[in-house]
């Protein structure tokens, strides 16, 4: 049985990266969305709330779990029994970053392949920097996110916004 990870940090989910999830269930057996715990980045939502939002989601996709982890995505790969590795590609200079991260995944753990999945037309552009920043300032990204990561996205900035002005 082939089991696959997807890692990203998801922050949040988007139509985009559920495009790539839905395809890459399609072509593997087991498909595990690794949910990076990322220090070096400052998240808009918890790990719990992006794994919680990411399950939501996938909840009709009955080979697909939703874990979070942190350290190394091989060595996640490794303790999942995983051999591919799903990433999502928007244009070339996503190409040249992820072709490097390939390359030291593979160095670092030879039984693991990278599969490239080219992101739809209707979703190369979208990042979850784009919902974001759109959500930020009250735009209507009902386009870009599931409804229940819309609700989550807005609720999260009305709180940020009442706490106080350290956008």
């Amino acid at each position: 049985m082939a089991i696959a990870i997807y890692p990203g940090s998801f922050d949040p989910v988007t139509r985009g990266h559920l495009d790539i999830i839905h395809r890459a269930a399609n072509i593997h057996d087991q498909l595990i969305v690794a949910v990076l715990i990322n220090s070096a980045k400052r998240p808009l939502f918890t790990i719990e709330e992006r794994v919680a939002l990411l399950t939501e989601c996938c909840k009709d996709l009955p080979n697909v779990t939703v874990q979070s982890f942190d350290g190394l995505t091989v060595d996640f790969a490794k303790k999942c029994h995983a051999t591919v590795m799903v990433r999502g590609l928007r244009a070339v200079t996503d190409f040249e970053n992820e072709i490097q991260l390939a390359q030291t995944n593979h160095a670092l753990m030879p039984s693991i392949e990278t599969v490239f999945l080219a992101t739809s037309i209707k979703w190369s552009y979208l990042s979850s920097t784009v919902v974001k920043e759109a959500a930020r300032y009250g735009s209507d990204i009902s386009q870009f996110v599931t409804p229940n990561v819309e609700k989550a996205v807005h609720e999260k900035y009305s709180a940020l916004r009442t706490a106080g002005p350290s956008l």
